[in-house]
């Protein structure tokens, strides 16, 4: 399966860049003080984490156990009442519905063909109430430019990381991670692919917006393309 293992115990620490609050003040004007929120490939929780803590009802899932259980035990050492779930994003279902579903950090691209980008607006469609929102990400033709051929080597206070990022072909991109842990070393191997636009069916939504790296509009130099979606 296409999902982080042993490197969900190290994802915080080599990922201390990512910007969560830059993510929710994008996702701000589609919140409501009722909102119920479920984050998609939620990973460790961090994000939801901080949705929490402007008091949103939060839900997340991951396909990843380890990720999963990481982020319960974060939310119960801050004693935060979220609710974790190990799940695929293209087959899920809730006794209730949503008011707003996200998916970040280039997650969807982690799906391996159309059929499954269908089915994960499928499920988020009938998750969602009435009006429901739904916003991810996917990254651009520029970013898979950037990591076609890609290196990244890093050591930390207790170990050390070797990501070796490569296209195998025109639409995949493959990543090998080795991490080195005292005299263990661990090695995992993702992949992501790339979509264009034409590769989502958005008939069971209203397109609000479509925008790169949280500007108003797309230029040939963004990273991301986030899509706002609202339930038909």
């Amino acid at each position: 399966m296409n999902e982080y293992k042993k490197f969900s115990y190290y994802y915080d620490e080599v990922m201390t860049t990512l910007d969560y609050e830059e993510w929710f003040e994008f996702i701000k004007p589609y919140i409501s003080p009722n909102t119920k929120l479920l984050d998609l490939a939620c990973g460790t929780g961090s994000f939801l984490m901080l949705c929490h803590n402007y008091g949103i009802s939060c839900y997340g899932l991951d396909l990843s156990e380890t990720a999963i259980e990481i982020a319960k035990e974060k939310a119960k050492i801050n004693h935060f009442n979220i609710d974790y779930q190990v799940a695929d994003m293209t087959n899920f279902s809730y006794p209730f519905k949503f008011n707003l579903i996200t998916c970040f950090f280039d997650s969807v691209n982690f799906l391996k063909n159309k059929n499954d980008l269908t089915k994960l607006l499928n499920s988020v469609y009938d998750a969602l109430d009435s009006n429901g929102y739904f916003i991810f990400d996917i990254f651009s033709k520029y970013m898979m430019q950037e990591y076609e051929d890609n290196s990244f080597i890093n050591d930390y206070d207790t170990f050390k990381i070797d990501w070796q990022t490569k296209k195998i072909n025109s639409t995949t991109l493959e990543h090998n991670v080795k991490i080195f842990e005292d005299d263990k070393t661990y090695e995992e191997k993702y992949y992501e692919y790339f979509y264009d636009f034409k590769d989502f069916d958005f008939s069971k939504f209203k397109v609000i917006k479509i925008c790169g790296d949280f500007n108003d509009d797309l230029a040939d130099d963004d990273e991301r393309i986030i899509f706002v979606l609202q339930k038909r």
